[in-house]
């Protein structure tokens, strides 16, 4: 072996130790966090982030590539839900994004790219109330193992993922905030009355998204020409002490001959009403209601039952910020 030859090898193990030692000084794991305020609430915020489709809306991942196919699996907005793309192999190649668990506005998820390589990597999305605002905050984590952390030398993960992330959360606040605060038009109506079949109850606020849902599932069967109309919610009272309603939950009905078990019937006369008209998550009806009480209390009424029509809800949109709610309020 000549010596320049030897001289070579020598170099090269030399740098290949000099990587390895370095590859001990430079960390395994590697979190990139990003955050933004978005003036909306977190219901309707959240609802962007878990429902996997809802990223179309705001994700630089799936807009830089134009041949990209997106693919979505599972029940959306729950655990195990998936969006797998498959794209150019020289811009965003193939992975999966899984979500992992939810618990209460937080999302848990996995994010794998299969080709052209393989990486894994998972984080966290957190949506906090701010105020009158939300924070969201994204968290990026990858695990690097020697000596595959050596790559951290000359790749910086956190200027890499941290300005994609950031561009996502932008438009994700664009997104959210256009209709944000839609003006609220009062006007007093005439609310038509009729038969009102369903359940009523005194509970708790927070079993009250579970009554809802198992109440109106109790009418997925009945005939079409039997509903006359969306489900509505109707409140009697309304306990901020205890936390507590008297609700009853159904649809308008077009007479008593309705086959679901359980059921009872109430009848509403044609009533003078004020109604206003909400869009987007059911965190934002409180206001509707504030600003009817307000509007009753100065022309010296009195309230009598509050009905909520909702026209688009979780049942036939996914989309928290296209939900429309209907608020009357009934008075005497």
């Amino acid at each position: 072996m000549n010596k320049f030859l030897r001289f070579t090898i020598l170099l090269v193990l030399i740098a290949a130790a000099g990587v390895l030692i370095l590859a001990f000084l430079e960390p395994h794991d590697v979190t990139v966090t990003r955050s933004v305020v978005i003036r909306s609430n977190r219901e309707t915020t959240f609802a962007q982030i878990k429902n996997l489709t809802n990223w179309q809306h705001w994700s630089t991942l799936l807009e830089n590539d134009t041949s990209i196919k997106i693919t979505y699996n599972g029940n959306e907005g729950e655990a195990g839900s998936t969006l797998e793309w498959k794209g150019d192999h020289g811009i965003t190649g193939e992975g999966i994004i899984k979500n992992t668990g939810i618990e209460k506005t937080k999302m848990n998820y996995s994010f794998s790219v299969t080709k052209p390589g393989t990486m894994e990597a998972d984080g966290v999305f957190a949506v906090t109330d701010t105020g009158e605002m939300v924070k969201v905050t994204w968290t990026f984590h990858k695990h690097f193992p020697f000596p595959g952390n050596a790559a951290l030398i000359v790749f910086d993960l956190e200027r890499y993922m941290g300005g994609d992330m950031m561009n996502s959360l932008t438009k994700l606040k664009e997104y959210v905030e256009k209709d944000a605060e839609p003006a609220v038009e009062i006007e007093e109506v005439q609310y038509p009355g009729g038969i009102l079949a369903g359940i009523r109850d005194t509970l708790t606020w927070d079993d009250m998204e579970t009554f809802f849902g198992d109440t109106y599932s109790l009418f997925v069967k009945t005939p079409s020409n039997k509903l006359k109309g969306s489900p509505i919610g109707m409140f009697y009272e309304w306990d901020t002490i205890r936390r507590k309603a008297d609700v009853f939950a159904g649809y308008p009905v077009t007479d008593t001959d309705i086959p679901v078990n359980g059921i009872t019937f109430s009848e509403l006369p044609q009533t003078r009403a004020f109604k206003a008209v909400h869009k987007g998550s059911y965190d934002g009806v409180k206001k509707i209601h504030k600003l009817l009480d307000e509007h009753i209390a100065k022309k010296g009424l009195n309230r009598w039952i509050t009905i909520e029509e909702y026209v688009v809800y979780p049942g036939n949109e996914r989309d928290a910020s296209k939900w429309q709610t209907n608020v009357y309020i009934l008075v005497q």
